[in-house]
C-alpha cells in the first residue's frame, strides 16, 4: 500500500490484504491492470474497488430481506384465502340447511324466520368479503413495494453511484451479452475506451468536488451522444467505456471523433462563482471484436489504442489500426465456440 500511496484506512487494507492474500482473483486481476498502466489508486478509483468487490454482502442482506418480506406478504395472502374459502363453504352449508327448512311446506313464520336468517348470514359474509378485498388491496401494495425494493437493489448493483451510467459490473455483462450476440450473427461490436485528459490536474487545482463533476459531465455527455443498444459506462476513476453493438472500427471512429470534438469545445465554469476551470479534453481508443477471440484480448487492444492517444498528445482518438504491428494481438481462427466460450 505504501508503494503505492494507498492511505491506510480499513476499506483500503481490506482490499489489498485480500489482493496479497490472492482469495479473489478477480479483484486480483482488478488491480494488476491498474498497476501495468501505471494508474494511481486515488481516493476515488479505491472507494469504486471496495465497493465492487466488498459491498455484496450489504446487497445480499437487502435481497435477503426483500425476500422474507415477500414470503411474509405471501403466507398472509394464502391464510386470507383460506379464511376466505372456509367462509364461503360455511356460508353454502348454511344455505342449504335454510333450503331444507322450507322444504315439505311451510308457514309464513318459517319463511319469514329463513328470510331473516338469510340477509343476516349475506350481510355477515359481505362484511368478511369486503375486509378481505381490503386486506388483499395491502398485501398488493406491500408486494408491489417489496418489487420496487428489489427493482432498487437490481438497478443500484449495476449503476455507478457518482455519474449514474453504467458500472464495471454492467459494463462486464452488457459487454459479454453484446459479443455473444455477435458470435451468434456474426455483428460487429466497437468498443470505445475514453480517459479524461489530466484529471488529476482536476483534484489538485480545483479539489475532488469539481473533479466529480468533471466525471458526471462526461458520463452525461457520453449518454447524451449515443442511442438504442448502445452503453456507456464507467470503467475505473477516470476511465469510461463504451460499448457499441453491430458497429464498424469507422463507424465508432466516427461517432468517436463526435463525442471528443464536442465536448472540447466548451469550457467549464462555476455556475456560483463564474471561475473558469477550463476545457475538459477526451482520449479514446477503439478496437472492435474478433469472432472467437476472449474478451481480454479485446480490451487489451482497446486499452492499447487508448495509451497511443495519450502518447501523441492527448485529446484525439487512435484505433487499433493505429497501433503498430508488433502491438496488435493475434486474433485466433474462428470456432463454432458460442456464449460458453467467452472468456474475461
Amino acid at each position: 500500500m505504501a508503494r503505492y500511496d494507498v492511505p491506510a484506512t480499513p476499506e483500503n487494507y481490506t482490499i489489498w490484504y485480500a489482493y496479497v492474500a490472492g482469495s479473489d482473483p478477480e479483484l486480483v486481476k482488478a488491480l494488476n491492470v491498474v498497476i501495468s498502466n501505471h494508474g494511481t489508486f486515488t481516493p476515488e478509483r479505491n472507494a469504486e474497488i471496495y465497493e465492487r468487490f466488498f459491498s455484496r454482502s450489504r446487497l445480499d442482506q437487502t435481497v435477503q430481506s426483500t425476500g422474507e418480506g415477500l414470503e411474509s406478504a405471501m403466507t398472509r395472502v394464502l391464510r386470507l384465502l383460506g379464511d376466505f374459502d372456509a367462509d364461503q363453504t360455511a356460508y353454502g352449508h348454511k344455505l342449504a340447511q335454510m333450503s331444507g327448512a322450507l322444504e315439505g311446506g311451510s308457514t309464513a313464520e318459517t319463511v319469514q324466520a329463513v328470510l331473516r336468517q338469510l340477509r343476516q348470514e349475506t350481510r355477515a359474509i359481505l362484511v368478511k368479503n369486503q375486509e378481505l378485498e381490503h386486506r388483499l388491496a395491502r398485501s398488493k401494495r406491500e408486494i408491489e413495494q417489496l418489487r420496487q425494493n428489489l427493482e432498487s437493489v437490481r438497478r443500484d448493483a449495476l449503476t455507478d453511484p457518482l455519474t449514474g451510467i453504467a458500472n464495471r459490473k454492467q459494463f462486464d455483462q452488457r459487454l459479454r451479452e453484446a459479443c455473444a450476440a455477435a458470435l451468434e450473427d456474426g455483428g460487429a461490436v466497437a468498443l470505445v475506451m475514453v480517459d479524461i485528459d489530466h484529471f488529476k490536474a482536476f483534484n489538485d487545482r480545483f479539489g475532488h468536488r469539481v473533479g466529480d463533476e468533471v466525471l458526471k459531465l462526461v458520463a452525461r455527455h457520453l449518454r447524451n451522444q449515443v442511442k438504442g443498444r448502445d452503453t456507456p459506462a464507467r470503467y475505473g476513476g477516470e476511465e469510461f467505456a463504451l460499448i457499441l453493438p453491430s458497429t464498424t472500427l469507422a463507424g465508432a471512429g466516427v461517432l468517436a471523433e463526435q463525442i471528443r470534438k464536442s465536448l472540447a469545445e466548451h469550457s467549464l465554469t462555476s455556475r456560483k462563482t463564474d471561475l473558469r476551470y477550463g476545457k475538459v479534453t477526451l482520449s479514446l481508443g477503439i478496437a472492435v471484436y474478433q469472432l472467437g477471440e476472449r474478451l481480454d484480448d479485446l480490451l487489451q487492444r482497446a486499452d492499447r489504442a487508448l495509451y497511443l492517444a495519450k502518447d501523441k498528445g492527448r485529446n484525439r482518438v487512435c484505433t487499433e489500426a493505429d497501433l503498430p504491428a508488433d502491438a496488435q494481438a493475434e486474433v485466433p481462427a474462428f470456432t463454432t465456440a458460442k456464449l460458453d466460450r467467452l472468456e474475461t
